[in-house]
């Protein structure tokens, strides 16, 4: 079972996306952004000051050209550390971004999106990194209308 633990891990990000639903379009399942919710990603850059790590605009093809973006998006803050504590991870985002409170109700205000802490657990074997969620984390989420995703990837075999 110690094998299981050493690839057991998580990551976490904070990350800006235009307002929209999952639904059909096309033909395929997937997200789409409401209409006036597409933002230019590096004016969220402008306004905060922070590098995100991926960010694309509404309209724009995807890099291996097979569609284009349905929605805007912009990420920061990517968590490696510790690989099994996710709390520990978001933390390290909310004490990041705590001083930029104000203008992240700022960036809500002017466009039309949705702030997400995404947390990322690649589990093998049912060895789950530790998923809490503290209460640091909630008033930050409270605070500046930021919710918590998961998106998990639970593997049996190796």
């Amino acid at each position: 079972m110690g094998v299981y633990l050493e690839k057991t891990k998580c990551y976490s990000y904070f990350n800006i996306t235009s307002a929209g639903e999952f639904r059909s379009v096309g033909g395929k399942y997937g997200f789409a952004a409401f209409e006036n919710s597409g933002f230019d990603p590096d004016e969220i850059t402008g306004m905060l000051g922070i590098a995100p790590f991926p960010k694309w605009k509404i309209g724009e093809p995807f890099q291996n050209g097979k569609g284009i973006y349905r929605f805007s998006t912009w990420a920061c803050c990517r968590q490696e550390q510790p690989a099994m504590s996710a709390e520990e991870q978001c933390l390290n985002i909310v004490h990041f971004l705590t001083p930029y409170i104000p203008k992240l109700k700022t960036v809500k205000q002017k466009y039309n999106v949705d702030f997400t802490i995404m947390i990322v657990p690649h589990v093998y074997h049912e060895q789950c990194p530790i998923l809490n969620v503290s209460k640091e984390i909630i008033e930050f989420c409270y605070l500046t209308g930021t919710e918590i995703a998961f998106d998990m990837y639970i593997y049996d075999k190796e």
